[in-house]
């Protein structure tokens, strides 16, 4: 067909692959994990690979790709290799600054709750803290590891199952379930693109 481009991944540089992935499947929610290494330097990072997969057992799962430029793993991948634990926080549209902010390549040991001016708040079951300003934080252990490959832009996914969830009462409704229209969700889009989930956003259709 004329007006289609068809376009087999394998003839593509991995970066714009990576851009007409991101571009394309979109929106896509956001883990802001928080991590800890083995001498207690704590970690703070976006990742938007990133969905719920069971509901029982609670599984979420994310992946901290190894990087497009220079094939190096990210600090929040090898502290969950490390430690086992993650804490998954949700990002909403009041936050959207200091998530973007903690994306920046700091040296390893560089505490981003510090750089961000995030809150840590201690976690009950798992080492790494908790973000206070998110709406809701999830406590989980790494159940697994997968790695998709060994060169850069390959995912490395990590399978969190959630054992503590922690969520801001302000966002609960009257009939004790998460309000939507109060969440402000903001998802990734492509290249520096984000979306947000405001009540003139969303609309329902009924289940048939």
């Amino acid at each position: 067909m004329k007006n289609i481009k068809s376009i087999d991944p394998i003839n593509l540089e991995t970066k714009k692959l990576h851009k007409i992935l991101l571009s394309s499947i979109a929106p896509r929610p956001i883990a802001f994990a928080s991590t800890i290494d083995s001498n207690g330097n704590v970690n703070l990072s976006p990742f938007s690979y990133f969905n719920v997969f069971s509901s029982n057992p609670p599984i979420l799962i994310f992946s901290p790709s190894r990087r497009v430029r220079d094939n190096t793993t990210k600090h929040t991948l090898e502290n969950a290799m490390e430690t086992k634990e993650v804490v998954i926080n949700v990002v909403n549209f009041p936050i959207v600054e200091q998530m973007s902010k903690s994306s920046v390549e700091y040296e390893k040991g560089v505490n981003e709750f510090i750089e961000t001016g995030l809150t840590q708040v201690k976690s009950l079951l798992v080492k790494p803290p908790r973000v206070l300003e998110s709406p809701i934080s999830f406590e989980c252990k790494v159940q697994d590891i997968i790695s998709l490959g060994e060169s850069g832009g390959a995912g490395q996914l990590i399978i969190a199952k959630v054992v503590q969830i922690h969520i801001d009462k302000k966002f609960i409704d009257n009939k004790g379930d998460i309000d939507s229209e109060k969440l402000d969700l903001v998802a990734r889009m492509g290249g520096d693109w984000y979306t947000r989930t405001t009540k003139e956003s969303m609309f329902k259709i009924p289940k048939p």
